[in-house]
């Protein structure tokens, strides 16, 4: 969720499925995926470990440009110079504006998941999760 923009397919897909392992989301997605998509629809994504396709990605902000699997490199290159016929310096610093706080604010959440995360690895609900997505089936979860 740091890449500035990301170009995606309608085939494309995100997920956020943590809570089908029995886990917590981890990289600071939960610093960056509600200031991207919202509150409610991260929510949405994190507590139901939903699938979203790429035009739904694009209708909520996740993905800035939606084009063909084909013309996806393209549709990349033609942004990344849209951006580079502008003053660099300016460009620069309009970044650093809009990035300023993202990392201490991702580091903190990120230590906060961590936490999160090691107590859930030891839990049967988290080893039901593993082997319920390797097997491709729901988990059967016990709270334990």
């Amino acid at each position: 969720m740091l890449p500035d923009f990301r170009v995606a397919s309608p085939e494309t897909r995100f997920t956020a499925n943590f809570v089908k392992l029995g886990f917590h989301p981890g990289f600071g997605l939960t610093y960056t995926l509600p200031r991207l998509i919202g509150q409610q629809r991260a929510n949405l994504m994190f507590y139901t470990g939903r699938r979203v396709d790429g035009e739904t990605a694009h209708a909520w902000g996740l993905a800035d440009v939606l084009t063909d699997q084909d013309s996806l490199r393209a549709e990349a290159l033609k942004l990344a110079a849209e951006i580079a016929e502008n003053a660099p310096l300016a460009v620069m610093s309009v970044r650093a504006t809009m990035r300023a706080g993202i990392a201490a604010a991702v580091k903190s959440q990120t230590d906060h998941e961590f936490i999160e995360q090691h107590r859930l690895q030891q839990t049967e609900d988290h080893k039901e999760g593993v082997r319920a997505v390797a097997e491709r089936r729901p988990g059967n979860f016990k709270g334990r």
